[in-house]
């Protein structure tokens, strides 16, 4: 299993494959949780990966995990906005 940092560590410390796996782990913990926290983790593992310097993806694969970094900012604060409207979807 690969280890994981917290969110306040410098995520540039760690190689863009690190970051990468990372992401892969906890995502399939999202999967069984649900948890927004777990969310924010993934967006902030894909932010890192974005600003990497030494991540070599082309300029559409940047754009790609920059994307994925937004849906997961989303999905973490998804169950905030579910409570705050009553539980109601929210678009």
């Amino acid at each position: 299993m690969t280890a994981l940092i917290h969110p306040s560590t410098a995520f540039e410390t760690l190689e863009p494959e690190a970051l990468k796996n990372g992401i892969r782990v906890l995502v399939a913990s999202y999967q069984d949780t649900r948890s927004g926290l777990v969310a924010c983790f993934v967006a902030r593992y894909a932010q890192a990966l974005c600003r990497h310097p030494e991540f070599e993806g082309s300029d559409d694969e940047r754009c790609a995990w920059h994307r994925m970094a937004g849906h997961w900012r989303w999905l973490a604060q998804a169950p905030y906005k579910a409570a705050v409207l009553g539980g109601r979807a929210v678009a």
